[in-house]
């Protein structure tokens, strides 16, 4: 099982401002430019579920996150996201426990109402609290930075990120920086449910591993305004390990 699976968790995490419009997030993948309203909490889970095989190395693994973000203003959060992964593969066995934890801050400078387009800046830190030997977490400290941005484009917002992630004391064989991008699409059929899709990818972390593409769609469902419901299906276009990906999501604003 390659190690780069359960290092993506890491995409969790981030420690900067980034800004927002005191609005639920729009989107099921990619880092959005909304953020909590200035002394509002947002608490959010989100669980995955992964299926891969290769020659007899067929496996799953299940990963919760649990995301507890407050405004510092309506253009400033901060968040704490520790998380839970579980892994088991065919003929090896399996682990479970503490994941790896991300710290998470971000903030807007430039809001569509008044410049035509959203543009934020992410910052994290990716915190080895996971077994590094038992594959619950990458044991190295994680900073990252992104660049979030967003626009409204007819009956579509468009929504892209940007970033990289530095690997400090990087094991042998591992690289020591990881490029991200991410492009989703949200198509609101009401002002409760959308449709999304969305393109991910990264570089290869794993000299013997190569870069990977993931395709998504889902919907996002609001049925009160303090409150989200969403779920996704992803598909890896370049990986012949790597079978499926399913994610559900619920939060709730206090």
């Amino acid at each position: 099982m390659k190690a780069s699976k359960w290092l993506i968790v890491a995409f969790i995490l981030c420690l900067f401002p980034v800004t927002a419009s005191a609005e639920w997030e729009r989107t099921i993948s990619a880092w959005d430019t909304r953020l909590p309203a200035q002394g509002k909490l947002q608490v959010s889970l989100w669980d995955g579920y992964e299926t891969w095989g290769d020659e007899g190395a067929d496996g799953k693994s299940i990963v919760g996150t649990l995301y507890v973000n407050y405004g510092l203003t309506d253009k400033w959060s901060v968040c704490l996201a520790p998380s839970f992964y579980r892994w088991q593969e065919h003929g090896i066995g399996s682990e479970s426990g503490l994941s790896d934890t991300g710290l998470m801050t971000t903030y807007r400078f430039l809001d569509e109402s008044k410049s035509g387009l959203d543009l934020a800046v992410m910052g994290s830190m990716g915190l080895p609290t996971g077994d590094e030997d038992k594959y619950l977490g990458s044991g190295n400290v994680e900073p990252a930075v992104r660049l979030l941005a967003s626009k409204t484009l007819g009956s579509i917002i468009a929504v892209a990120n940007v970033g990289a992630r530095k690997i400090i004391d990087p094991d042998k064989g591992e690289k020591d920086f990881v490029l991200s991008a991410d492009v989703e699409g949200i198509y609101p059929l009401n002002d409760k449910l959308s449709l999304n899709g969305v393109l991910s990818g990264n570089t290869a972390r794993w000299d013997s591993a190569d870069a990977y593409v993931d395709l998504g769609v889902g919907a996002r469902f609001t049925p009160h305004k303090q409150l989200f419901v969403t779920g996704s299906v992803y598909r890896s276009l370049t990986s012949d390990v790597n079978d499926w990906y399913f994610q559900l999501g619920v939060g709730f604003e206090f």
